[in-house]
């Protein structure tokens, strides 16, 4: 369908072929690959060290990998960064295929390590929130803003004091 066709119809209709256009790419990041060996490679990939919060999320062939982690200090305080897609939590996205979390009670100090794929639509906006909690507060250190348009993320960094539960 060109794009002359497209702008004569409704908005109710364009919404319904965006919606549609969303499920198909979704079912077919169901299809296409073996998604427990895409979110393996994603936990070797994304947390490089034992102790790290990860990387920024990253589009491999249709599939957005977000990763997330939270690290306690203590038993009252943490540091945790994860990804916000539109305005919701990566796990809790409509758009989510797969959310895996392994956790690591090994150590004096809990650790969770999670691997969220989503599958990103035009324009879909991607937040990516560094925090530290002490004694239940929320307190961001970072906020970093993606686009994803034209099959990758733009990113848009910034700076914000507010706080957000997980």
């Amino acid at each position: 369908m060109d794009r002359e066709n497209l702008e004569n119809l409704d908005e109710e209709s364009l919404f319904r072929i965006q919606n549609t256009i969303s499920e198909i790419i979704k079912e077919r990041n169901f299809k296409n690959g073996d998604i427990e060996a895409i979110v393996d490679s994603s936990f070797d990939i994304a947390f490089p060290k034992n102790d790290s919060l990860g990387l920024n999320p990253w589009v491999e062939g249709s599939v957005l990998i977000c990763p997330g982690a939270r690290i306690d200090k203590t038993q009252t305080k943490h540091i945790c960064k994860f990804v916000v897609i539109e305005e919701d939590w990566s796990w809790e996205s409509g758009h989510m295929v797969n959310d895996i979390i392994r956790r690591d009670q090994s150590s004096k100090r809990f650790k969770q390590q999670s691997i969220t794929l989503i599958s990103p639509f035009e324009g879909m906006s991607v937040q990516v929130i560094s925090q530290k909690s002490q004694n239940g507060k929320h307190l961001v250190d970072n906020v970093e803003s993606f686009i994803f348009t034209n099959g990758g993320l733009d990113k848009i960094m910034t700076k914000s004091s507010r706080s957000r539960e997980h």
